[in-house]
């Protein structure tokens, strides 16, 4: 018996058969150096659509060796011009406070939607530097914790961090 392509037999006989295991559709890229030039940050969702309240938005927590953070709203940030900055967090959020329904009906079924997968990658002119996804999405009154930009010596390094917290407290976590 001849066995197809991509195929791997299990147990006592060829006729219980399985895909061979395949790599993961999203391929995540958790560290980087960078060279401290201009950073792009891409934060997207699945379901981007035309609902605002469901887009993201980026903003960037700068974090001087002495005095409280500055938040800059944007996707961009020019790391050379970070003089006495060791710190930088990408922090994204929805552009939007509006409320979402996120029920639907099917038939008679009311199905509740849960949110859209989210994807952040962070650049620094065509070289990636980071790429992570959150694929539970992001609740209106939470944000994500994306990464952070630190300086090392002469050169900046960018992290991942992937982490989900209340609106209300991100500040108090950051600060730690």
């Amino acid at each position: 018996a001849k066995q197809r392509v991509g195929w791997a037999a299990r147990g006592a006989g060829n006729f219980l058969c399985e895909l061979a295991p395949k790599k993961p559709l999203f391929d995540p890229l958790l560290s980087s150096p960078c060279e401290g030039g201009s950073i792009v940050a891409r934060v997207t969702t699945d379901d981007m659509g035309n609902e605002k309240a469901a887009m993201p938005k980026c903003s960037w927590w700068q974090f001087p060796t002495s005095g409280p953070p500055v938040i800059v709203d944007g996707n961009t940030l020019d790391l050379s011009e970070m003089k006495g900055v060791p710190l930088v967090a990408l922090v994204a959020q929805l552009a939007a406070r509006e409320t979402i329904n996120d029920a639907s009906s099917n038939q008679g079924y009311t199905t509740a939607k849960g949110p859209s997968p989210w994807t952040a990658k962070v650049l620094e002119g065509e070289t990636e530097l980071l790429r992570l996804r959150r694929p539970e999405g992001l609740r209106s009154t939470g944000v994500w914790l994306v990464a952070t930009i630190q300086k090392d010596g002469s050169s900046w390094k960018a992290d991942a961090l992937d982490e989900l917290y209340p609106e209300k407290r991100l500040e108090a976590v950051l600060m730690l």
